[in-house]
């Protein structure tokens, strides 16, 4: 007698993705797997249309597939984990990210990343996800790890009260003249607060210091109310 081998579990899927060519091409190969079902599907062109994924019926939904540009991505992912905490989430890279970026993604509890473009491989993510506590692709954890091999106490680079003042401030778009005198430090501190910014972020300029200020949502100024009430480092 052939033993009763149970029926495989749907894992049933909501895609976001950011083009129509994505939508169409994801969706076909889900509904050519065999324990595979896309329960509600959406194209996200800018970050006002985030709020339309809540029409997805939530309850029915195993994993989330998102392939989106970094900041649009970032707001669905802290949305869905904070209102869907039962969704496994699978982000698809596009682009080269930092890899502060790659970091802050996995933070929010990400059951699975991949830049790989090929669909053999997203598909294996998803079953990650769903039937295991998820992976992260080979190249992703090989960037991570080339950071701390290059930078052998990039485990001591933290960025401290002042330094977040300062960050905001060079948002402002002030030289650091006008950084050391509004913070009542000398030049030459200002200067370090400055390289110590760029050597946490791994940036070498002050312009992409700024534009990861702004991606990490720095500039509603709520940090920097909470640090100008703590105390400044002694300058020296």
């Amino acid at each position: 007698m052939t033993p009763f081998r149970g029926t495989p579990s749907i894992i049933r899927i909501a895609l976001f993705v950011s083009s129509e060519l994505e939508d169409e091409g994801l969706t076909y190969v889900i509904s050519h797997e065999t324990d595979m079902d896309c329960c509600c599907h959406y194209v996200i062109h800018e970050r006002c249309d985030v709020w339309s994924f809540s029409r997805c019926d939530w309850k029915d939904v195993d994993v989330a597939v998102m392939m989106l540009p970094f900041q649009t991505l970032e707001e669905v992912i802290r949305t869905s984990q904070e209102n869907f905490t039962h969704v496994r989430a699978v982000v698809v890279i596009k682009e080269s990210w930092h890899w502060s970026r790659i970091a802050r993604i996995l933070n929010y509890g990400v059951a699975g990343l991949t830049n790989a473009m090929d669909s053999p491989a997203i598909m294996s993510m998803v079953r990650l996800a769903h039937y295991h506590s998820g992976g992260v692709d080979s190249e992703m954890v090989r960037r991570l790890l080339s950071v701390w091999e290059e930078d052998g106490d990039f485990h001591k680079t933290r960025l401290k009260p002042l330094d977040y003042q300062v960050w905001g401030l060079m948002a402002e778009g002030r030289s650091n003249p006008e950084i050391s005198e509004y913070c009542g430090i000398s030049i030459s501190h200002a200067k370090r607060c400055v390289h110590r910014i760029f050597r946490y972020l791994n940036v070498h300029d002050r312009t992409h210091a700024i534009a990861l200020y702004q991606d990490y949502g720095m500039g509603d100024g709520r940090n920097l109310q909470r640090i100008e009430h703590e105390p400044l480092e002694p300058d020296g």
